[in-house]
């Protein structure tokens, strides 16, 4: 075997050598946790049994749990609870809660993205990880209001003006109505076929015409009253609704 030959041997064994103890070194010192992105409710907060997987060569340990201000690191609040594993691998779960109180709190104070991070040290150095909680992410819909409650639409002008007020229980929502029925009890009576959608806290306007002739008809069957109303559904699937109540005039 000539000269060449054995230096490239041994060079290609060099690479593969390092290639084998790089990846064995980085395997050393990893951090996850399960979940990261965590979605909240702004009305009931957050409590969830997370899970730390850790590699630390001779294992290690995490004395207590910080929520950071993730667009300053400023910390917002410490769990003094320890976590910790012997070995070279280890799993440990915790309970994390956060309070409705906590989240509107952290909101009005300019808070929009909050991480729960551990930093675990042990004999191969320290190493850490976060959940990602986006407040603004975690409002509902919380009320819809119709103004003005009360009309009166006459068979000659058929038509009325109203607006929907919708708010949030925390920062900014999407909302969407597919329809607007008016209604006799739980009877339907004429539906309008225009939908609405609102960002954040909105205002909406609409402004509705009833076809000819059903006015007259309702008021000559003795119907004077009738209800139109809308239900909003945000996009986490909440339900609202509001009404204004209508008196029929010829």
């Amino acid at each position: 075997m000539n000269k060449q030959l054995i230096l490239t041997l041994v060079g290609a064994i060099g690479i593969v050598l390092a290639l084998v103890l790089g990846s064995s070194v980085s395997a050393q010192q990893i951090v996850s946790v399960d979940p990261g992105d965590a979605w909240l409710d702004a009305s009931e907060g957050y409590q969830e049994k997370v899970t730390w997987r850790v590699a630390s060569h001779g294992g290690a340990a995490s004395p207590r749990g910080v929520f950071v201000n993730l667009d300053n690191s400023q910390e917002l609040a410490v769990v003094d609870r320890i976590l910790e594993f012997s070995g070279n691998r280890g799993e440990v779960t915790e309970t994390v809660q956060i309070s409705a109180q906590q989240v509107h709190q952290w909101h009005a104070q300019g808070v929009r993205r909050v991480g729960y991070r551990r930093v675990f040290a042990g004999a191969a150095g320290s190493l850490s990880n976060h959940i990602l909680f986006d407040l603004d992410a975690s409002g509902r819909l919380a009320q819809v209001q119709a103004s003005p409650e009360q009309q009166t639409v006459s068979g000659k002008s058929r038509q009325m003006m109203l607006a929907w007020n919708l708010n949030s229980d925390l920062g900014s929502i999407s909302a969407h109505s597919e329809s607007g029925q008016f209604m006799v009890g739980d009877r339907v009576v004429y539906e309008v076929l225009e939908p609405l959608s609102a960002e954040g806290d909105s205002r909406l306007n609409e402004t509705v015409t009833l076809p000819p002739g059903l006015i007259n008809e309702l008021v000559a069957n003795g119907i004077y009253q009738v209800r139109y109303t809308r239900t909003f559904v945000d996009d986490k699937d909440t339900r609202r609704s509001a009404s204004v109540n209508i008196r029929l005039t010829q």
